[in-house]
């Protein structure tokens, strides 16, 4: 469940702290600016109404995180975050019986990493929550907020805030709209794109390449590749007259023949991903048919399996998503080198019968966004919008295009491109998604007539609220569990998974929320397990007198700890309750070590 538990120091526990002596009598100075800080801490918490919360479960992550478990992938080196709050009892933080996250998919390559049942579990974010926004205004969509559970007032839960009173708010295809009976559906996005680019999840980084199964002859995820009618991968093959890789360095270089031959050069990203099985195999020296497949809402955080409890017991068990995404994004590092007057940088991202284009005239700056039906043609482009850009002759820059709520957004060197509202375009789609071949290579990028390196490579996707969720009130809901499957069996083959999901889309598509005068929709970002408004009793809005408060600050994302191989030294356990009553510690898990160190890189404020 998602809950939150405030701590507080009580005013005894207050008087205790301070009346302890000073371990140096003469430092004077360090005793003043303690009590200096103290008063101006206070201060601003009193001015700005401010109350910390720690986050016990994963129903936000990845914005935040719960009680979770940390590692590196063991064969790409990947950072692994998954959720740990089904070991313990979220009211008496008490270890479940014989209940341990043991394994953990890695986000990056999906590798099941084995061997993570004896890693340092480690308590959610504490965060800080304002209350004077609600107080003197009223909240805005798609804030982090606290509010107090309508089924349970006396206990709080954060989520972000989706829906506005009066509203009807339609899941649909993952995304948010409003529907009226006088305007239709309008789809709901963030006012700010930097704010959308900061909430997107890894799909994959190609800085942490799988090394091993690359070199038993698994396919690399990016190639250089050329259209053809036999082509492999949607009219695409693998080619290596255009670009070269550089597979120590993860990059690669468009050399002075390819250059200056006039063509378009393109590189493309195809969704390679190697089941469990496809890892046993590879690392035993079997042979695998390696498939792309659609990219999906799997979540990495919830990618962990073990004993007891709810968690999945095997990685079969583990949801891998089964919901295609096209709200893409790539991030790369371009470098132009021998620009003249045809030089052109082309960056596509393909949305199912729609291509999305922003192609860059390098010599100029100036660049245009494009949207192609395929079913007219692949060539039809409609212009959408222009605008300058720094990318003129030659040098180096960090980009990331983005194709996400139904708006193209480009970044140069982090700074936003304005293209004008003419980015956001509205597309009126009959029926559910349509995922073609194209979108099993969804990301490319091309130059042309100018020598080119591409590096740090990475792949993001949108959030995906599902209309359902797969654990109901009542237990499972074995048939939607079933429908899931399904469909994880076709993302190899997107004309079918296609087919199949139209006949379950009643089931998945599409649900409207209508919410009173004075009642907003809650939804969490980790959408696979979230305990929010889609699944309350008591009706699906969060009541205004509930609201508590803006979630805006991530103080304290835990310590960590160092020396003794990184694991520190236990200063306290777990424990689990015995069956006759009484608790007994688990002396091969800690709970809390020392000595440690703040995780500085997550102390930021909460988008």
């Amino acid at each position: 469940m998602s809950i939150l538990f405030g701590k507080r120091s009580t005013p005894d526990e207050a008087d205790d702290k301070s009346s302890k002596p000073p371990k140096r009598q003469d430092s004077w100075r360090e005793t003043i600016e303690s009590i200096v800080f103290a008063f101006v801490l206070a201060f601003l918490f009193r001015t700005f109404e401010a109350e910390a919360f720690v986050i016990p479960t994963g129903s936000m992550a990845p914005t935040l995180y719960g009680r979770h478990k940390e590692g590196i992938c063991e064969q790409c080196g990947y950072p692994i975050v998954v959720g740990a709050s089904d070991e313990v009892h979220n009211e008496y933080g008490t270890l479940y019986p014989h209940t341990r996250v043991e394994a953990a998919y890695c986000p990056n390559c999906r590798y099941p990493n084995n061997d993570i049942k004896d890693d340092l579990a480690f308590n959610g974010d504490r965060i800080l929550v304002t209350k004077y926004p609600y107080e003197t205004g009223d909240p805005e969509r798609f804030d982090v907020f606290v509010f107090k559970f309508p089924e349970e007032p006396k206990t709080n839960y954060i989520k972000r805030l989706i829906g506005l009173p009066g509203e009807t708010i339609r899941i649909r295809n993952g995304d948010i709209y409003t529907w009226d009976e006088s305007q239709g559906e309008q789809i709901q996005r963030k006012a700010d794109p930097d704010k959308q680019r900061q909430i997107q999840i890894p799909v994959y980084d190609d800085d942490f390449p799988p090394r091993a199964i690359l070199e038993a002859g698994y396919p690399e995820r990016w190639a250089g590749v050329e259209l053809s009618d036999a082509g492999e991968i949607g009219d695409w093959t693998e080619t290596k007259g255009g670009w070269s890789q550089d597979a120590e360095s993860r990059s690669f270089e468009l050399p002075d023949g390819p250059a200056a031959d006039g063509n378009k050069h393109w590189l493309r990203y195809r969704h390679f991903i190697p089941s469990s099985d496809d890892w046993d195999a590879l690392l035993t020296g079997r042979q695998v048919q390696a498939r792309p497949q659609l990219i999906t809402d799997f979540c990495g955080y919830n990618a962990y399996y073990g004993s007891g409890g709810r968690m999945a017991g095997s990685a079969r068990e583990v949801d891998v998503g089964g919901l295609w995404i096209a709200d893409l994004t790539t991030n790369f590092e371009l470098t132009l080198e021998g620009v003249n007057a045809d030089s052109k940088v082309e960056i596509e991202l393909c949305d199912g019968l729609y291509w999305y284009r922003c192609r860059i005239d390098a010599s100029t700056g100036q660049a245009t966004l494009l949207q192609v039906n395929v079913q007219i043609s692949p060539d039809d482009e409609q212009e959408l919008a222009t605008a300058a850009t720094p990318i003129q002759g030659a040098g180096s820059w960090d980009i990331s295009f983005a194709n996400v709520d139904d708006r193209l957004c480009l970044w140069v060197d982090d700074d936003l491109i304005d293209f004008g509202e003419a980015a956001s375009y509205q597309r009126f789609d009959v029926g559910g998604p349509t995922a073609i071949d194209s979108d099993l290579s969804p990301i490319g990028i091309a130059v042309q007539n100018a020598k080119a390196r591409v590096a740090h490579l990475q792949v993001e996707r949108d959030i995906f609220y599902r209309k359902t969720f797969e654990e109901m009130q009542e237990g499972r809901n074995h048939r939607l569990d079933r429908e899931m499957r399904e469909l994880q069996a076709y993302l190899h083959d997107p004309v079918e998974w296609s087919r199949r999901y139209a006949e379950v889309s009643d089931d998945m598509n599409q649900r409207d929320y209508v919410l009173g005068p004075d009642e907003y929709l809650a939804l969490g970002d980790n959408s696979p397990r979230s305990r929010d408004s889609r699944l309350w009793s008591t009706g699906v809005g969060v009541p205004r007198k509930f609201l508590v408060g803006k979630a805006f600050w991530i103080y304290w994302p835990h310590g960590v700890p160092f020396m003794n191989d990184g694991r520190g030294y236990a200063l306290s356990y777990h424990k689990t309750a015995l069956p006759g009553g009484g608790l007994v510690k688990v002396p091969d898990y800690p709970k809390y070590s020392v000595p440690f160190y703040p995780q500085v890189d997550r102390m930021n404020r909460i988008r």
